[in-house]
Order: structure tokens, then C-alpha cells, then sequence
């Protein structure tokens, strides 16, 4: 699906008439509507963007993950709903399954980490945080589930995962991370487990007054652990950080934006959706003073 700027800004004017800052993000009853699955929420020059799979219409697996869309708001109220902006289908590289993604920005590009067959991660880059755009590479760069790339303060740049549906180092499912190089495109090294305990999937990174958060899925519920440095061995982990979501296997994100943070996920209960049907969301995520996270509630109808 694309959309016209005048569909966009429509959606974007409907949304704040009807003062909708509640969950989910989108309402099937939007114009343009999508299933906005795995939020990988980046904020980029003091704007938030999400960017997710896509669930179809139909779906009664995840085989027709195929393209991906972007949600973005500068208040965390009105959404701008951009619709699909990449389909990797085009590149003649990238076929299969399209599930979770991320999206990090350097040195004047926007990197799209994206998955096909599952595990293979190709990239592609823009000049602007909604695209358009262009193939990166012509192959994976690497193997591993649910990719996700931060830059650090210092500007190295880090690729996270884990080894679900991947033979990499040590028997089960782990944690891992390794380093990218400069041109955001290469790993710098081997990938490095960084948790003692397997893990099933969704692994999430972020960085918040010095210390590196790793969150995953285990089982059904998402957890999470911390670390004083980006490849640790082994993160300490500090316990349920968010209960199963509903009629979905979770993927979450954190971000900072204008003094609060900010917990995203996904959810099937909503918007007629299923297991394979699923709508972004995001709540309020507070810390302790020691640093540990108060677990996530779920809420729907937010004001």
C-alpha cells in the first residue's frame, strides 16, 4: 500500500481531532489502516518513528510478512500513519519471511536492518528517516533473529540478536551481539553471547545513563538485564520487565523522548486482530532509583 501527502496528512488531522493518544497506535476505523506489528520505535531529530512489519488482512501465519511500515508522531498523540515504505521483495536478493526490523541512523544515513527467510539480514539506506529507500547491499550481511542496531555515545555502532532458528556458538538460544563496522553495513568481528540464560526471541538493546539494558522474550513473558558495557559477558538479569501480551507473542522497544521513556509492543486483541494480526502500542516505562525498571502494564485506551 502507499499513500499520497494529502492521505497522510489527513490521517494525521482525523487523529487529532479525535484526540487519540490511547492504544493501539492505529484504529482499524483509520484511514489507511494497517497491522502495525514489532515496533522498533527510534526518535530522530526530536521525533518519533516506528517502524514495523506488517501483518495482512487475511493472515493466518506469518509467511505473508512481506514489507514494512512507518508510524510517526512529535507528541506521542497524533500519529502520522506513512503506511509501507519498503517492500525488500523488489531487490531481487530478499525473499521469504519479513519479520521484525530496526533502524539506526549514521553519519547522514538512515540504516533499515531488515529480515528475509526469517534470519538473513539485509539493509537498506535513506537521506530521510521515512525512506525512500535504496538496497545498501546485494546479500545478507549476517545470520540471526530479530536484529537490532544501536550507535553508541562514541559512534560505534552494534548489531543484537539471538540464535533462534541460527547455529551460532553455544548450544540453545542466547543473547548475542557483535560489532559493526563504520560502514553499518559489515560485522567487526563474531557475533558474542551476552546471556547466561537462554532466551526465546525478540532481544531489545538501549542505553540509559551509562548502563546497556538487553531485554528478550522468555517463554511468554519479556525480560530483562543489565550491563556496564555493550558485549558483556554475561548481562545480569534483573527479571520480568513485561507479562505475556495478548493473543501475541511480544516484540518490544524502548525509547527517551522529551523526559519520559517509553515502552512499545505489540498486541492481537484488538482492531478484530488474531495471533497473526497484531497492532503497536506503547506505555509509560518508569525506573527505580537503582536503575531496575518498574514491570510494564498493559493498558488500552490511554488519555
Amino acid at each position: 500500500m502507499s499513500m499520497d501527502k494529502t492521505g497522510i496528512f489527513f490521517i494525521l488531522v482525523m487523529m487529532g481531532f479525535y484526540g487519540m493518544a490511547q492504544n493501539p497506535i492505529l484504529h482499524k476505523t483509520d484511514p489507511g489502516f494497517v497491522y502495525a506489528a514489532d515496533p522498533a520505535a527510534e526518535v530522530f531529530n526530536d521525533t518519533v518513528y516506528v517502524y514495523s512489519s506488517r501483518d495482512v488482512e487475511d493472515a493466518v501465519s506469518y509467511k505473508t510478512m512481506q514489507d514494512y511500515v512507518v508510524l510517526e508522531s512529535s507528541d506521542m498523540k497524533t500519529w502520522v500513519n506513512h503506511g509501507v515504505v519498503l517492500k525488500p521483495r523488489e531487490y531481487d536478493w530478499a525473499h521469504g519471511q519479513m519479520n521484525a526490523p530496526d533502524v539506526a541512523y549514521k553519519d547522514g544515513w538512515y540504516y533499515f536492518y531488515f529480515p528475509y527467510d526469517k534470519t538473513h539480514i539485509g539493509v537498506a539506506k535513506s537521506r530521510n528517516p521515512t525512506g525512500p529507500w535504496e538496497a545498501a547491499v546485494t546479500d545478507k550481511i549476517t545470520t540471526i533473529f530479530d536484529p537490532c542496531v544501536i550507535v553508541d555515545d562514541d559512534g560505534q555502532a552494534y548489531i543484537y540478536g539471538n540464535d533462534h532458528k541460527v547455529d551460532i556458538g553455544d548450544p540453545g538460544w542466547h543473547i548475542m551481539g557483535a560489532k559493526l563496522k563504520d560502514n553499518m553495513v559489515e560485522l567487526d568481528g563474531p557475533w558474542e553471547r551476552l546471556s547466561e540464560e537462554t532466551v526465546s526471541e525478540a532481544v531489545h538493546v538501549f542505553k540509559r545513563k551509562g548502563v546497556y539494558y538487553f531485554q528478550a522474550r522468555v517463554g511468554p513473558v519479556t525480560k530483562y538485564w543489565m550491563a556496564d558495557s555493550p558485549l558483556p559477558k554475561y548481562a545480569t538479569l534483573k527479571g520480568e520487565l513485561a507479562p505475556d501480551a495478548p493473543k501475541a507473542p511480544n516484540h518490544t522497544s524502548v525509547i527517551a523522548f522529551k523526559g519520559e521513556w517509553y515502552f512499545f509492543y505489540h498486541r492481537g486483541d484488538v482492531n478484530d486482530g488474531s495471533f497473526h494480526k497484531r497492532s503497536a502500542c506503547f506505555e509509560k516505562m518508569t525506573f527505580r532509583e537503582d536503575g531496575t525498571i518498574e514491570p510494564i502494564i498493559y493498558t488500552l485506551d490511554k488519555d
